[in-house]
C-alpha cells in the first residue's frame, strides 16, 4: 500500500510538473486566449508615451521586425514573442525552435531608422541593448528547459509502468529535471533582474526628467517555471521512499543471484543453502616459497610464501583454468592480511570457488613442533587474517596448523586444540560460522586416529563444541599410480568410520608410482567414502619441489603471464568433471553432531587435556612495562636472534639458580608457565630481567651482546617487580574469547611475502539515503550559484 501511494503520488507531482511545462512552452506562440497569457517576460508597456508620429502602430495585424512601427507593449516566450496594440490584438513571430530574448533588437526592429538611431542613444550601456549576451544566455535557459519537460513526462511514463527496474529510472529523471528546470529559471530570473535597470532611466531636461518609459517585468510564464520546479522536486521524495525499497529488493536480488551458496556443517557432514550434500572438490594453489634444507627442516618446508589471493593478474590467469578443472574449492596455505585481496576473491566467488585459509606463516608465525607456544604473536596474527577476510562470502574454513603433530610429538596437540578454541570463539564473537579446521598428517592409526578424536572432543564431558575443530583434514597420498578402493582408503575409512565432525582429504595426489592417473577421485566421491569424506583437495596446481618428487600439474612462464598444463592437469580435469558425490543424507536427516570425551594419554599419544590459557596480550604488556632489563634488538629482523638469546639468558639464568618455567610450556603434563602465551620478545625480556635481577642490576648483566636496555622506569627493587608482574598476571590459566589486536603488538610478521599494495577498499555505495537528500539540496544551490556567476 505505501508503495501504490508512493507511485500515485509521484506520478501526480511529475504530471503536474509536465502540464506547467507545456503551457510555459505555448506562450507567446500564437495571440489567442491561452498563448497570450503566458509570457517569459513583458516589456515596453506604452513607452514613448508622447504621440510621436510614426512611432507606434495601431494595425493589429502588422508584421514584427518589419518596422511598420512599435506596439504597445511586448511579451516574449521560449519560441517566439509577440506585440499588441491592446490587451487582446497583436501578432507574433514565427520561430519555430527556441527564440533568443533580444528585446532591443525586437523593438528598433519595429520603428522607423530614425527612431531607432534615437534609441540607441537613450538607452546605451544597459543590458536591455546586450542583445548577444541575452540571446546567448536566453537560448541555453531554453534547452535547459526542453530538457526538464522532457524528463518530467519520462519520469511520468517510467514512474506508472510499477516495474522496479522503470521506477528506478524514473527517480533518476525527476533528479535530471529537476536540475535542468532549476538552472533554466534560474537564468530567466538573472536576466530579467539584468535588463530591468532600464524600468529606472530617465530622459528630458535635468531640471525635469521623465521615465523612459520601457518596464521590464517578470511573465506568467517564469512564474509556471518555478512551480513546474518545485512539483518535480518533490515529487523526488515519494519516488525516494518508493526507490529505497525497490534498491533493497534489487540489492538482495543481485546478491541472491550472484552469492556464492553458505555452505554450514550439520554433523559431519557439509550441506549447501538448498539443503544438498557440499563436498570440496579443490586444489592447492599457492606458489611453493623458498625451502632452504637444514637438519632443523626434515619436512622440506619453505621459508618465504607468495600469497596468491593478492595478485589479481595471476588469478585472472589462472580462473580459466581453475574453472575448466571443475573445482569448487582452492587451499592456500599462507596469506599476508596487509595486502588487499578484493580482486581475486571476488572473482573466485563469482566463479562458486570457495577458499580453505591456513593461519600459519613460514618460521615465527605458526605453532613450532619443537618448541611449541600458543602465544599472543601467533593468536594477533591468525585473527589479523581472519578480520582481513572477514568480507569475503567465499571462505569456507581456517585452519589453525597443517602437519603440526607428528608421530614423535603428539605433546604439541593441545596448543593446536587451544588454538582452535579460541579462534572459534573469535569467530563466534563476529558472528561467522566460517569452519575451524586442521590439516593432519598421514601416518600409523595409534596416533592418527587419537589425534582426529582429541580434536573434536569435549574437554567438558558436556557435549560441547567449545574446543572441537569443525573440520578435519587429512593429507592422504595412500592411493599411488592405478590402485583400488581395497588397497588405499578402504583402512582409513574405515578407521574414520564413526567420526563425529566433517572430515576431507586436505592433501591427495601421489607422485610415487608415475604417472598420476587420478582415479582415486571417483573414489573419494563414491559410495564407498562419500559417508565418511566430504572431498578433498588434489596437490598441487603449481609446481612444487618435494622429498618424494616433483607435483603440479601447470607450469607459469618467465613473465608470469601463459599457463601450460600437463597430462596431469587433463587427466584430473577428466575426473573431477566427472565426479558428483552421492546426495544423502538429507541434511534434515543428517545426526546432529556428538562431541565425546577426549582420549586418555598413552605411549603412543601423549596429549593432556589440560589446554594452554588464551593469550593475554594486555596482561603480557603490562609485565613488560615493570620489567628491568628490556631486549632491544640491534636488528629488525630479530626472528633468529630472540631464539639464540633465550637460550642464552635461560643457560645464564640456570647457573645462577633460576629457572626459565615461567616461559615454558609442556603439552604432555599439561603445567604452563604464567608468561608461555606472552609474545617471544616479552619472554626473552622477562628472563633477561630475572638474570639482571640476580646480578643485583649489574648494567653488564642486561647487555646480552648489546641487546638489553635498563628499564629505568621500572620498580625499584626485584621485589617490587615481581609483585608488579603478579598484579599483571593475575590469572595467568584464564580462558577467554580473544580480542582483535590493538595494534601495540609485536605480532608475527609475513616471513618473505609478496603481493600486490593494497589499493584501496571497495564499499557497497547505499542508493538512498539520508545524505541524498542534502546532497540535492547542495546540487540545487550550486546549479543556482553557477547561473548567477555564469550571467555575472
Amino acid at each position: 500500500m505505501r508503495g501504490e501511494i508512493c507511485v500515485g503520488a509521484a506520478s501526480i507531482l511529475s504530471l503536474v510538473s509536465m502540464i506547467l511545462m507545456i503551457f510555459v512552452h505555448v506562450g507567446q506562440i500564437n495571440t489567442s486566449a491561452v498563448p497570450r497569457k503566458i509570457s517569459m517576460i513583458e516589456s515596453l508597456h506604452h513607452a514613448f508615451t508622447d504621440p510621436i508620429q510614426g512611432l507606434y502602430t495601431i494595425n493589429a495585424s502588422a508584421p514584427l521586425q518589419a518596422r511598420a512601427g512599435l506596439r504597445q507593449f511586448y511579451e516574449f516566450g521560449l519560441y517566439s514573442h509577440c506585440g499588441y496594440v491592446n490587451d487582446k490584438q497583436g501578432t507574433c513571430g514565427n520561430q519555430t525552435i527556441g527564440e533568443q530574448f533580444r528585446p532591443y533588437d525586437a523593438i528598433t526592429s519595429d520603428m522607423l531608422v530614425n527612431y531607432s538611431i534615437s534609441t540607441a542613444a537613450l538607452v546605451i550601456d544597459t543590458t536591455f541593448m546586450d542583445s548577444n549576451y541575452l540571446g546567448q544566455s536566453s537560448k541555453a535557459a531554453y534547452w535547459m528547459l526542453l530538457l526538464g519537460t522532457i524528463c518530467a513526462a519520462l519520469a511520468l511514463i517510467t514512474g506508472i509502468a510499477k516495474n522496479s527496474l522503470t521506477f528506478f529510472v524514473s527517480t533518476i529523471f525527476s533528479i535530471a529535471g529537476s536540475l535542468l528546470l532549476l538552472i533554466g529559471a534560474a537564468i530567466w530570473t538573472v536576466l530579467i533582474k539584468k535588463t530591468d535597470t532600464i524600468n529606472n532611466i530617465l530622459i528630458g531636461k535635468p531640471s525635469d526628467p521623465v521615465l523612459l518609459g520601457i518596464v521590464i517585468s517578470v511573465g506568467q510564464g517564469l512564474f509556471l517555471t518555478w512551480a513546474a520546479f518545485a512539483c518535480l522536486v518533490i515529487s523526488i521524495v515519494p519516488y525516494m521512499i518508493r526507490a529505497t525499497v525497490l534498491a533493497a529488493a534489487v540489492a538482495t536480488l543481485v546478491c541472491t543471484v550472484n552469492a556464492i551458496s553458505k555452505v554450514t556443517r550439520e554433523g559431519r557432514y557439509l550441506y549447501n543453502e538448498d539443503g544438498s550434500r557440499f563436498y570440496i572438490k579443490g586444489v592447492a594453489y599457492q606458489e611453493q616459497g623458498v625451502v632452504v634444507q637444514s637438519a632443523d627442516n626434515d619436512f622440506g618446508e619453505p621459508s618465504t610464501f607468495v600469497d596468491p589471493l593478492a595478485l589479481p593478474d595471476a588469478c585472472a590467469r589462472d580462473l580459466p583454468f581453475l574453472r575448466d578443472l571443475g573445482i569448487n574449492a582452492v587451499r592456500v596455505y599462507s596469506v599476508d592480511s596487509s595486502l588487499n585481496h578484493d580482486a581475486c576473491m571476488k572473482a573466485f566467488s563469482d566463479a562458486g570457488i570457495y577458499t580453505l585459509i591456513d593461519l600459519a606463516l613460514p618460521l615465527n608465525g605458526s605453532i613450532d613442533r619443537v618448541v611449541p607456544s600458543w602465544s599472543t604473536n601467533i593468536l594477533d596474527q591468525y585473527i589479523k587474517t581472519i578480520d582481513a577476510f572477514s568480507k569475503y562470502d567465499n571462505v569456507l574454513a581456517f585452519n589453525v596448523g597443517n602437519e603440526v603433530v607428528t608421530r614423535e610429538v603428539t605433546g604439541v596437540a593441545p596448543y593446536v586444540k587451544a588454538a582452535a578454541r579460541d579462534i572459534k570463539a573469535y569467530l563466534k564473537s563476529k558472528s561467522s560460522s566460517v569452519l575451524v579446521g586442521y590439516a593432519a598428517i598421514n601416518g600409523a592409526g595409534n596416533f592418527r586416529d587419537p589425534l582426529a578424536n582429541y580434536l573434536s572432543c569435549d574437554l567438558t564431558d558436556s557435549n560441547s563444541d567449545a574446543t572441537s575443530i569443525d573440520l578435519y583434514g587429512l593429507n592422504d597420498y595412500e592411493w599411488c599410480g592405478d590402485s583400488t578402493f581395497e588397497r588405499s582408503y578402504a583402512g582409513t575409512t574405515g578407521d574414520f568410520a564413526g567420526y563425529n565432525v566433517a572430515a576431507y582429504f586436505s592433501e591427495f595426489g601421489c607422485i610415487t608410482s608415475p604417472p598420476r592417473l587420478w582415479t582415486e577421485t571417483a573414489a573419494i566421491f563414491s559410495e564407498n567414502m562419500s559417508p565418511v569424506w566430504s572431498g578433498g583437495i588434489a596437490f598441487s596446481y603449481f609446481p612444487a619441489e618435494s622429498v618424494q618428487g616433483q607435483f603440479g600439474f601447470v607450469t607459469i612462464s618467465a613473465d608470469g603471464k601463459t599457463v601450460t598444463t600437463s597430462d596431469d592437469y587433463d587427466r584430473l580435469k577428466t575426473q573431477y568433471n566427472q565426479a558428483t558425490g552421492p546426495n544423502t543424507p538429507a541434511k534434515s536427516s543428517a545426526p546432529a553432531a556428538i562431541y565425546p570425551t577426549c582420549p586418555t594419554a598413552n605411549d603412543t599419544f601423549t596429549a593432556s587435556t589440560t589446554l594452554p590459557p588464551t593469550p593475554n596480550e594486555p596482561a603480557c604488556n603490562c609485565l613488560l612495562s615493570t620489567l628491568s632489563c628490556r631486549f632491544t634488538p640491534k636488528t629488525t629482523n630479530y626472528t633468529t636472534v630472540v631464539g639464540e638469546l633465550l637460550d642464552t639468558a635461560c643457560s645464564l639464568l640456570g647457573g645462577k639458580g633460576g629457572s626459565c618455567v615461567d616461559i615454558g610450556g609442556n603439552g604432555t603434563t599439561g603445567v604452563y608457565g604464567r608468561l608461555s602465551g606472552c609474545d617471544p620478545t616479552i619472554k626473552l625480556s622477562y628472563i633477561m630481567s630475572q638474570f639482571y635481577e640476580a646480578n643485583n642490576r649489574d648494567g653488564q648483566a642486561c647487555s646480552f651482546s648489546g641487546n638489553g636496555t635498563v628499564n629505568p622506569l621500572a620498580p625499584s627493587s626485584a621485589s617490587a617487580a615481581n609483585a608488579a608482574a603478579s598484579s599483571c598476571i593475575s590469572d595467568p590459566n584464564a580462558v577467554f574469547t580473544p580480542a582483535a589486536p590493538t595494534g601495540g603488538s609485536n605480532g608475527a610478521s609475513p616471513s618473505g611475502s609478496t603481493g600486490v599494495p593494497p589499493k584501496g577498499s571497495n564499499g557497497a555505495v547505499n542508493l538512498v539515503d539520508g545524505n541524498a537528500v542534502l546532497g540535492m539540496a547542495t546540487v540545487a544551490l550550486f546549479g543556482i550559484a553557477s547561473a548567477v556567476w555564469t550571467l555575472a
